[in-house]
C-alpha cells in the first residue's frame, strides 16, 4: 500500500483493526484466493465489528477525522502514484477490475467475477485473461465507465513519457515493456508500439489481457491502482508533457469510480471527501471524511486526546505507557503489518557502491534495542526483506547482520577504510514525519558507536524527500516498503531488479535479475519459491539496504468508531483506509 507504493515512511500504518472497543486477537491467515496466486500466506485483517449498523445507532453526523499523516500527496495521478501518500487516498477515489478483501483475498471489483480456467476468463494455457464489467458502472460525474478506459489507462501507464514507476510491474502484458522501454522519437512507430500491446476491450464491458507468458501474481496485479480505470478526456484535461497530472490541480476534475469523490485538496493543508453517490456498491455510511495534513505524531496524538480525531497513530515512545493507560488501552489497536523498514544505500554514490561499507554499516546496528527501545516493543528486528506472513519470509536469513562492532569495523578497513579514515561526508536524508527523526537519531548514534563513523543528519519535508528518492540522489534515506500484493514478486524484482521504477538504491546484479525473470515465469508453486528464496539471499548478502524492523503497529480508535478494520496491507499515511467504505459512527 505502498509502496514506491508503499515506500511509506511513516512508522505505524497498514492496519487492521478489531472494535474499536476492544483489541482482540487477529484471525488466522487466510489463503489468496486468486485461482493464479502461488497458494500464499497473507496477514490477517483484524476483525471488524461484525452488528449492522441500524438507523438509530448512526450519530447525526458522519464524519471522519484523521490526519494524512504522511502530508502533501506527491500526485493522486493513479498511473503516477507510488508513495503511500498518494495510493491511500486515490484507494478511496477509484476502485479496479479486482480488489483484496480485509483477509487479503482477491475478489471481483468493476468486473462480475474473479477469472478463472473454470469461468473461461484464464486460458489454458495461462497467458489470456478475459475480464467481464459490471452492469451500469458510473464515474463520479455520472458518465458511463467503458472497458476502454481499462485499456487506455493500460496504455498510458506504460508510456515512456510518462516515466510511471510501477509500468515494470506489468512487462508481462505482450508489447509493453518495448513500448515502456522505448527510445522512439517517430510518433506513428510509437503508435504502432502502443498498438501492440495486449490489453483490448472488444466491446464496452469486456476488457482482454495477452500476456508473453504465465504470471501466477497477475490477479493480484488487476487490483492495483496503477491500471484503474481513467477517462481520457478527463486525463486530458490540464495534462502537459511536463505536468502530466496536472489535470489532478483541480479537485473538481478528479473523477474516479470509487466510493468516495474528493471536494477540497487545500495543498499542504487538508482534503475532503465525500460519498460517492454514483458508485455501484452498497452506498458509504460516512457521508465526509476530512484528512488534515498534520505530520507531527504528537500533534496529531493531542488532537486524539482532544477529540479532534477519530483515529490516530501514537508517538512510538508511548506506546508501553498507552497500552497500560486505564483510560486508552481500551481503544488500542495493535497488528501485524507486511511491511519492512530499512536505510537503503545509494549503491552508485561512494563510498555506498563497495559492498563492504554497505555490509560494515548493516552490521553495526542493534535492532533488537531499536525495536525495544524506540518502538516499544511494537515489531520485530530485521535482517532480511520480505517479513513475516509473506510467503518468502525466512527467519535465519540475514543472521551475519546481527550488531558486532569488531565485525563492522574489519568490514569497513576490508573496504580500505580502516576507522573510517577516507570516507566521503555521510549524510542521512528523510522525511521530516512521524517517527522518521527519532529513528534517525538511533541510527546515527548506532554508526558512531558501533562503527566510529559520523553520519550528518537532513531531515526534509516529505514531498521533497520523495522526490530526492525518485532522483536517486540521497546517499542513505529512510525507506519502508509496504505490501502491493502477498507474493514476493512485488518485494523482490521492482525494488531490486535493473532499473526497475522503484529500485531507488540502483542496486544491480545480472544473475540476479535472470533469476527473477525465470521465479515470476514458475508455475509450479514449490519451484518457484525456492527460486525466490535464493533471489532474496543473493541480495541480502550484497547489503543494497540495512533491513531495521518488521513492522507492527499501534493505533487508538475512538469507542464509537464501527466496522474499522486494518490489514497487513493498509497505509501508513492513512491507517485503516481500506476499511472506510464500510465505516460508521455511533451515536455519542
Amino acid at each position: 500500500m505502498a509502496i514506491l507504493v508503499s515506500l511509506a515512511m511513516l512508522v505505524a500504518a497498514c492496519q487492521t483493526t478489531p472494535a474499536p472497543s476492544s483489541t482482540q486477537a487477529p484471525a488466522p491467515p487466510a489463503a489468496t484466493k486468486a485461482p493464479a496466486a502461488a497458494g500464499a500466506t497473507s496477514a490477517p485483517a483484524a476483525a471488524a465489528t461484525t452488528a449492522p449498523a441500524a438507523a438509530a445507532d448512526l450519530a447525526p453526523n458522519q464524519e471522519l477525522r484523521e490526519a494524512a499523516a504522511a502530508g502533501e500527496p506527491p500526485t493522486l495521478d493513479p498511473n503516477l502514484s507510488s508513495w503511500d501518500a498518494s495510493i491511500s487516498i486515490v484507494g478511496l477515489l477509484w476502485e479496479g477490475l479486482l480488489k483484496f478483501d480485509k483477509d487479503l483475498s482477491v475478489v471481483p471489483g468493476i468486473a462480475k467475477d474473479v477469472p478463472t480456467t473454470a469461468n473461461s476468463g484464464i486460458s489454458a494455457d495461462g497467458k489470456t485473461y478475459t475480464f467481464k464489467l459490471r452492469d451500469g458502472l458510473k464515474y463520479s460525474d455520472g458518465k458511463p465507465l467503458k472497458a476502454g478506459d481499462i485499456v487506455y489507462s493500460t496504455k498510458r501507464l506504460l508510456d515512456p513519457a510518462l516515466a510511471a514507476e510501477y509500468a515494470s510491474f506489468y512487462y508481462d502484458i505482450v508489447g509493453a515493456e518495448e513500448y515502456n522501454t522505448s527510445k522512439e522519437k517517430d510518433p506513428t512507430k510509437l503508435k504502432a508500439l502502443a498498438d501492440a500491446i495486449g490489453v483490448s476491450a472488444p466491446d464496452d464491458t469486456t476488457v482482454v489481457f495477452k500476456l508473453k507468458q504465465s504470471r501466477a501474481s497477475f490477479l493480484q496485479l488487476a487490483c492495483l491502482w496503477p491500471i484503474y480505470p481513467l477517462r481520457e478526456d478527463v486525463v486530458k484535461n490540464g495534462s502537459t508533457a511536463e505536468k502530466p497530472d496536472g489535470w489532478t490541480n483541480d479537485p473538481k476534475n478528479i473523477i474516479g469510480n470509487g466510493p468516495f469523490k474528493i471536494t477540497e485538496w487545500v495543498h499542504q493543508d487538508h482534503i475532503t471527501l465525500v460519498a460517492n453517490d454514483q458508485y455501484y456498491g452498497p452506498k458509504p455510511k460516512l457521508t465526509k471524511i476530512t484528512l488534515p495534513m498534520t505530520t507531527e505524531v504528537p500533534a496529531n496524538y493531542a488532537a486524539y486526546l482532544n477529540g479532534e480525531r477519530d483515529i490516530a497513530v501514537p508517538p512510538a515512545a508511548l506506546f508501553t505507557q498507552i497500552q497500560n493507560d486505564p483510560n486508552l488501552k481500551s481503544q488500542v489497536v495493535k497488528y501485524p503489518i507486511l511491511g519492512t523498514f530499512a536505510a537503503q544505500f545509494n549503491n552508485k554514490k561512494p563510498p555506498f557502491d563497495n559492498v563492504k561499507v554497505r555490509q560494515a554499516f548493516a552490521t553495526a546496528i542493534d535492532r533488537q534495542a531499536f525495536v525495544d527501545k524506540i518502538r516499544q516493543g511494537v515489531g520485530k528486528p530485521a535482517y532480511s526483506w520480505i517479513p513475516p506472513g509473506m510467503p518468502g519470509y525466512d527467519a535465519n536469513l540475514g543472521q551475519q547482520y546481527k550488531l558486532d562492532p569488531a565485525k563492522a569495523k574489519q568490514l569497513l578497513a576490508d573496504a580500505g577504510f580502516p576507522n573510517g579514515q577516507g570516507l566521503p561526508k555521510i549524510s542521512f536524508q528523510f522525511a521530516n514525519a512521524g517517527n522518521n527523526p527519532i529513528y534517525a537519531q538511533f541510527l546515527q548514534e548506532q554508526w558512531k558507536t558501533n562503527l566510529g563513523v559520523d553520519v550528518t543528519l537532513e531531515p526534509m519535508e516529505p514531498k521533497a524527500y520523495s522526490e530526492l528518492v525518485n532522483r536517486k540522489e540521497f546517499m542513505i534515506g529512510w525507506t519502508g516498503w509496504l505490501a502491493d500484493y502477498p507474493d514476493p514478486d512485488d518485494w523482490l524484482p521492482e525494488l531490486f531488479g535493473t532499473g526497475a521504477g522503484n529500485n531507488k538504491t540502483q542496486y544491480s546484479n545480472p544473475q540476479v535479475d535472470q533469476m527473477m525473470k525465470q521465479a515470476a515465469g514458475e508455475t509450479d508453486t514449490t519451484k518457484r519459491m525456492q527460486m525466490w528464496d535464493q533471489v532474496q539471499k543473493t541480495i541480502v548478502d550484497e547489503a543494497p539496504m540495512a533491513f531495521i524492523f518488521h513492522q507492527e503497529s499501534l493505533a487508538l480508535v475512538k469507542p464509537w468508531v464501527k466496522d474499522v478494520f486494518f490489514n497487513g496491507m493498509d497505509s501508513n499515511a492513512v491507517p485503516g483506509y481500506r476499511s472506510f467504505f464500510q465505516l460508521w459512527l455511533a451515536k455519542h
